[in-house]
């Protein structure tokens, strides 16, 4: 619960900040407001100067005052671990190039799924990563006929997309490029683009995976995005 109330706080943690500043200002220009009008309109403009003098002194404690609050706030909020997220993101790496590896394996698609489930604790009989992603990568570069198209791994990014307590999740968008051998063989394969979205616990360990081969429409804007050229639609 507590977790849970720091993660709500963060986001308006200047908000806090900004009004407690505000709040003590108004304070301060009532008080002396009230003050100098109860001289009535002779009030000189010795007494004006240190009205104005006395807000900007007022203003510049209550700001110091504040952010030493907003410090200490900030510090009782669970804070980003960029050693961790730099190593999760290896991990990330590392599971992306076990499932799109199996594109230049001669195993079928059911031991390729068996070699994956006893490999990855955290692919259960429920997880698509099996059941849909590999069937489906397997078919589309051509392992499932025999060894198909190689790839190499040619752009990733993988960012932090919640952070819950002790828990880090991450998105990650891949391309993968063909690998050719010679000036025309496998001239027609085009680059793949995969999704994937995986958490891990304190320790580093994934917790969960899920994945999936970007569509023939989603490739291709990508790829226009990335600068390749877009694949040729069938026709007839």
């Amino acid at each position: 619960m507590n977790e849970e109330i720091k993660d709500r706080l963060r986001p308006h943690a200047g908000k806090i900040l900004l009004g407690g500043t505000g709040a003590l200002l108004a304070l301060s220009v009532v008080t002396l407001g009230a003050s100098l009008l109860s001289d009535g309109p002779a009030a000189s403009d010795t007494q004006a100067d240190a009205v104005v003098h006395k807000l900007e002194g007022d203003l510049g404690d209550a700001q110091a005052k504040l952010a030493a609050q907003h410090t200490a706030l900030l510090a009782q909020l669970p804070g980003m671990d960029v050693e961790r997220v730099n190593r999760d993101r290896a991990t990330g790496r590392s599971l992306l190039l076990s499932l799109t590896d199996s594109s230049a394996s001669t195993r079928t698609v059911k031991k390729q799924q068996v070699l994956l489930d006893a490999r990855y604790g955290f692919l259960d009989h429920k997880s698509r990563v099996l059941t849909e992603f590999v069937p489906d990568w397997m078919t589309a570069s051509g392992a499932t006929k025999g060894a198909g198209m190689t790839y190499t791994l040619a752009d990733l990014d993988i960012d932090v997309s919640r952070v819950q307590g002790l828990n880090y999740s991450y998105t990650g968008v891949a391309r993968l490029d063909p690998v050719r051998v010679g000036p025309d063989q496998n001239s027609a394969a085009k680059s793949e683009f995969v999704v994937f979205t995986y958490a891990t616990s304190q320790d580093g360990t994934v917790t969960s995976l899920d994945t999936y081969r970007a569509s023939s429409q989603t490739r291709d804007a990508l790829a226009a995005a990335s600068g390749e050229q877009p694949s040729p639609k069938p026709t007839g």
